[in-house]
């Protein structure tokens, strides 16, 4: 009986050895994407402040990158490496109005010219095929490559030094600061944002604007301004949980912190937040700053259309929604504003083009849009 007993336990141990060894080859061999592309786990970390966890992407041994919102008005950081090590970092100031910061491993140093150089080499070119985001999982607590998908927008930095990348390739929070990579592994910018269908990444050119305006020494602006992101930020917070009635000293804060945030992503979120709230007019002012600072942006575009709406300002709309449909013409409630402003303007080319994209992309909703369109047209 002991024996047996003995023989049973050692096939147990012998059971539970090989489990874990092919665990070991699964963990090791997890990563399906070329090298380049699997390289970059060991290149992001983890990044806790003391209002959130978010990500960041290593460019040099002593610099890493991640959003200007995550880091506030914080004089410094905790980074989570992939192998587990944790350290302090530190932000770099700098003046220039992208939602990018340095973070450095040691402190008051700055990058030397072969970075800023490495840096300013990279093309403006689009890059080809999907794209993919790589960060922080909260959930995991490790780094991950999320799925890939393709680019809706490539920013006209000549338009705006805020215009960003839009994309419908995979995030989850936690990820902002994340590497965003092109198909063959090139770092190509840097997630910013998302509502959890069309995200937005900071191209990595915006970097040079921030080598070429950092300063040490004269670091008020850069603290006010963080501040001013982290209060814009707080007061956003709480008016997500009020749906009507809201307090006149939060709806002064938000309008106060977050026009000063200068930060086009908070700025988006206030205009949404007042929309959310009934108040139109300050609604549309922040959602046309947005869009000043992104002219391209799906999310800021479809939010001033929706506002302009409410306000019945059907000409000011028209523009926005024939450039959305250019943008996301398979968009159902781009489709469904389209039908209502061409009804409304009585535009019949306008009219011919939104039917034409319904029974392409939503056919179920055809015959509704056309008795709206014919109503129209007979009125």
């Amino acid at each position: 009986m002991l024996f047996k007993k003995f023989n049973k336990e050692l096939y147990l141990l012998i059971f539970i050895s090989f489990i874990s060894y092919f665990l070991l080859l699964s963990n090791a061999s997890a990563c399906v994407e070329i090298k380049k592309i699997c390289d970059m786990l060991d290149k992001v970390v983890g990044i806790k402040t003391p209002m959130m966890i978010a990500s960041g992407t290593i460019i040099d041994n002593n610099f890493i990158v991640t959003n200007r919102h995550v880091v506030e008005d914080y004089s410094e950081v905790v980074i989570r490496f992939n192998n587990g090590e944790i350290k302090k970092a530190f932000p770099i100031p700098h003046n220039y109005p992208v939602d990018l910061v340095l973070l450095s491993i040691k402190k008051d140093i700055k990058p030397d010219d072969k970075l800023i150089l490495s840096i300013s080499q990279k093309g403006n070119i689009p890059p080809k095929g999907m794209i993919r985001v790589v960060g922080f999982d909260q959930g995991r607590k490790s780094n991950r490559i999320y799925k890939k998908d393709k680019i809706i927008v490539y920013p006209i930095f000549s338009e705006s030094i805020q215009s960003r990348i839009h994309t419908k390739a995979q995030s989850f929070p936690g990820n902002s600061g994340g590497a965003v990579l092109d198909d063959v592994g090139n770092l190509i910018g840097f997630l910013a944002s998302g509502d959890g269908n069309i995200n937005e990444v900071i191209p990595i050119q915006a970097l040079n604007g921030i080598f070429k305006n950092i300063s040490l020494k004269n670091d008020d602006d850069f603290y006010n301004i963080g501040k001013f992101i982290r209060l814009c930020a707080d007061n956003l917070e709480t008016a997500f949980h009020i749906q009507r009635n809201p307090d006149l000293i939060l709806i002064d804060n938000i309008y106060d912190y977050c026009w000063k945030s200068n930060n086009k992503q908070l700025i988006d979120q206030a205009g949404q937040t007042f929309g959310r709230l009934g108040d139109i007019e300050k609604s549309i002012k922040f959602l046309e700053r947005s869009v000043k600072l992104d002219p391209m942006s799906p999310n800021s575009l479809l939010s001033l259309a929706i506002s302009y709406h409410l306000d019945r300002k059907i000409k000011e709309e028209k523009p926005i929604i024939l450039k959305l449909l250019k943008i996301l013409p398979e968009d159902p409630q781009v489709l469904r504003l389209a039908v209502q402003v061409a009804g409304l303007s009585k535009d019949k080319k306008m009219s011919e083009k939104v039917l034409s994209l319904i029974s392409l992309y939503n056919k179920d909703a055809l015959p509704m849009a056309k008795k709206f369109i014919e109503n129209a047209f007979k009125n």
